[in-house]
């Protein structure tokens, strides 16, 4: 039996048809739905995700104006707590805090170095996400 060229050009060209009319309908229908990304969030991750967020902003807060309301104040005097003495804080750099020790008057004692002040930095962090957690139950 022979099979000439222009039999074989018909046999691809109907099935490359039936493969676009069988792909052609499947894309309109999904076309007309609007499609959007779904992002479930567990409670837990939301919690925590609201908790840097206000513990962030409370940081802040008392990087640029000092301990002023009740939770801010709670924060730092825990801080000053596990310190065990009386704390200020200064900017070195937009980036950069410096603790220094104080008195009860309010004279400075002494700078603390760069690395204790890194190190009180962290720890008024995890305090203050320490306490908006047991605030937020």
């Amino acid at each position: 039996m022979i099979i000439s060229a222009y039999q074989i050009n018909n046999v691809l060209r109907v099935y490359g048809d039936q493969l676009r009319h069988a792909r052609i309908p499947n894309k309109t229908k999904d076309s007309n739905i609007p499609q959007s990304d779904k992002i479930s969030i567990s409670a837990e991750a939301k919690r925590k995700a609201m908790i840097e967020k206000i513990s962030s902003n409370i940081i802040d807060k008392i990087i640029q104006y000092g301990p002023n309301d009740n939770i801010e104040k709670e924060v730092f005097q825990k801080l000053e707590n596990e310190y065990g003495a009386n704390l200020a804080m200064a900017k070195k750099s937009p980036t950069e805090l410096i603790f220094k020790e104080i008195d009860e008057n309010g004279e400075t004692i002494n700078s603390l170095s760069v690395e204790d002040s890194k190190f009180l930095k962290h720890k008024l962090e995890e305090i203050t996400k320490e306490t908006l957690n047991n605030n937020m139950m």
